[in-house]
């Protein structure tokens, strides 16, 4: 009985070292910020080249990641492919990540697409971003000021 109760303990213990050993390997790891990555010129690039693709999964994901992570320096990107991108749900995921970067460029070009374009989605979608761009703003000013 007693050699039962020693080999569950060798596994526990076993089980444990393997445990801490992943645990302590994790915390060595190298943390890179995102931002990091965003300073670097072929990520830029990259970017910039996946926002204009002609793949509709890529032109996406990198909008999205754009948004995301609020990269600044893709603006003028997102708004020239916003005027030329066809996708009507690319067009909103387009107006959403300008939402978060707090464009002002960008909110001028959603503010046209609530009257030019013709998808009844994509206005009613750019309205609404459009609208609590405003609301959201004035609610900073309106602090600010006080």
């Amino acid at each position: 009985m007693k050699t039962k109760i020693k080999s569950s303990e060798k596994i526990f213990f076993g089980f444990a070292v393997v445990l801490f050993f992943f645990l302590v390997a994790d915390g060595f790891a190298q943390n890179k910020m995102v931002s990091d990555l965003a300073k670097q010129k072929n990520a830029v690039a990259n970017l910039i080249n996946a926002i204009h693709s002609e793949n509709d999964g890529v032109r996406e994901s990198a909008i999205y990641l754009v948004g995301e992570y609020r990269f600044i320096d893709m603006e003028d990107a997102l708004i020239k492919q916003l005027r030329v991108e066809k996708n009507s749900d690319i067009k909103i995921l387009i107006g959403l990540a300008l939402f978060r970067m707090n464009s002002e460029k960008g909110m001028n070009e959603l503010q046209n697409l609530t009257i030019k374009d013709p998808d009844q989605k994509v206005r009613r979608m750019s309205q609404a971003i459009y609208n609590e761009f405003l609301v959201t703003n004035s609610n900073l000013t309106a602090t600010a000021k006080q």
